[in-house]
């Protein structure tokens, strides 16, 4: 799928601010790689980066945390990290790839942050890579994928929560069920190896077939915490627009008291029906 197939909204703010009981500072970042060109958020503006033209479209979203400069600079380390992907040649099992860059970035980073001292940063990372008609997706933490077709919601991915994987292990559920579990760099926050993370195939990690006229959103839990899927799927329907889209989920975000930092990547798929792959694996409801 080049990169004039889909079109593509991004949203990626403080939330409602300090003066309103918001964050002080935007702790979120994110990444858009089309057609020649990687994109995020610099220190006071977004940063364009040139580079050579791919067919696929390379997108992720980071939610940092560890005080406000530590979050910052993880969710800027993470996106910028995910970036180098895009510059690999096409593998022929993407998902495989997919995650173990995750796991090699992870590395890589953290032990660049582990010589200045004690590792107290982190952030989330969800990605999304759309090579052809397929999407291919890993993720770490609690920002989320969702997939809109024909007006139905379908989140894809599972919030990395200390519930989640206990439910994997079949173990009882511990205490503050709702912590999340692990992150980019940081690692498993203190419930096991730190130097590593856990990414369980198929489960945070898969692989799907789009079709002309679907969504996508890459979304951060300020947005997610405060807006329900349904209400997600009824703004991603209704606004067709993907720059519009994003902006008023943001909006909507904060209507219902949001005070995090809130990002969105929303994407409109435009695949010919000729291209359709008609076995839609892997779109499975939680």
């Amino acid at each position: 799928m080049g990169g004039g197939r889909v079109e593509i909204g991004v949203v990626c703010s403080v939330g409602i601010g300090e003066a309103r009981g918001g964050r002080s500072s935007n702790q979120d970042n994110y990444l858009v790689c089309r057609s020649g060109t990687i994109r995020w958020l610099g220190k006071d503006a977004e940063e364009v980066v040139d580079t050579v033209e791919r067919p696929e479209v390379l997108l992720a979203v980071a939610d940092g945390m560890g005080g406000h400069e530590d979050g910052e600079i993880a969710a800027a380390a993470a996106v910028q990290a995910m970036s180098r992907l895009y510059s690999r040649p096409l593998p022929a099992t993407p998902e495989t790839e997919l995650a173990g860059f995750v796991h090699e970035a992870h590395t890589r980073v953290r032990e660049r942050v582990r010589q200045n001292g004690e590792v107290n940063m982190g952030s989330t990372l969800t990605v999304a890579w759309l090579i052809g008609n397929r999407v291919y997706w890993a993720h770490v933490g609690d920002s989320r994928l969702y997939h809109l077709r024909s007006d139905r919601i379908t989140r894809i991915s599972r919030d990395q929560t200390r519930e989640e994987f206990a439910r994997r292990d079949r173990r009882p559920v511990p205490s503050h069920a709702g912590y999340l579990a692990q992150n980019f760099i940081f690692g498993s926050r203190g419930l096991g190896n730190d130097a590593a993370l856990r990414i369980d195939p198929g489960v945070d990690t898969g692989a799907f077939t789009l079709r002309a006229g679907d969504r996508l959103l890459l979304c951060s839990d300020g947005l997610h915490g405060r807006l329900g899927d349904e209400q997600i799927g009824d703004t991603l329907s209704h606004v067709p627009r993907p720059q519009a889209c994003a902006a008023a989920l943001c909006d909507r975000a904060m209507a219902h008291q949001s005070d995090d930092n809130i990002t969105a990547i929303v994407v409109r798929v435009d695949v010919q029906s000729a291209e359709v792959d008609r076995d839609d694996d892997t779109i499975i409801p939680l």
